[in-house]
């Protein structure tokens, strides 16, 4: 049997304890000196960024004060004026886009046998293009007719003979005044007969 008393000398292992102790202070220590490189580059960044954020400020003020200093030295005639300038500008692009070809096309299609046309005259306005018409017909029948044939299209809008007469031969002049509307006129055109 065991003739030793464990019990009044206990073993300690005290290296072991040493050693787990030294290693977790040393993890402790790198973690913080990690946290504290972290948190100096964090302050740093916040200065960097907060004085980005000043300057940012200054610029924005320094752009409103100037655009406010503009405003207030463009007067209402210099406002106006650019005004009818983009009105003449968008009026000439009207013009410009404005196809004659499609315009006589349903003229042609729509004009009656007895129906001549002596002249036309396109104004482009601030409400779209208003055409003038001068026709010479046999009958107030036939301008009618005429009239009729145009507004079935759907180009052509608010058509009214303004003027009518009679001319020497016996024939009816009469100038027609209407909207042309070309986008509009999806409906076909109706074929007369008449020869070109």
């Amino acid at each position: 049997m065991l003739t030793t008393n464990l019990s009044t000398r206990p073993f300690y292992n005290e290296r072991a304890v040493h050693l787990a102790l030294a290693v977790l202070g040393i993890a402790a220590v790198s973690v913080l000196a990690v946290c504290v490189v972290r948190l100096v580059d964090l302050a740093r960044s916040n200065t960097e960024l907060t004085a980005v954020a000043d300057e940012n400020e200054r610029d924005a003020a320094g752009v409103a004060a100037q655009t406010a200093a503009i405003r207030r030295g463009i007067g209402d005639a210099e406002l106006a004026g650019l005004r009818d300038a983009a009105s003449e500008a968008n009026q000439l692009i009207d013009q410009r886009v404005f196809s004659w070809t499609e315009f006589f096309n349903r003229i042609e299609r729509t004009l009656p046998a007895d129906v001549m046309l002596t002249a036309v005259r396109p104004d482009h306005g601030e409400f779209g293009v208003t055409v003038s018409v001068e026709v010479i017909g046999k009958s107030v029948a036939d301008i009618d007719e005429f009239i009729e044939r145009l507004e079935a299209t759907g180009a052509f809008a608010d058509t009214l003979a303004r003027r009518e007469d009679i001319t020497e031969e016996g024939t009816y002049r009469a100038e027609l005044r209407g909207r042309y509307l070309p986008n509009q006129g999806a409906a076909p055109l109706p074929e007369t007969g008449a020869s070109p």
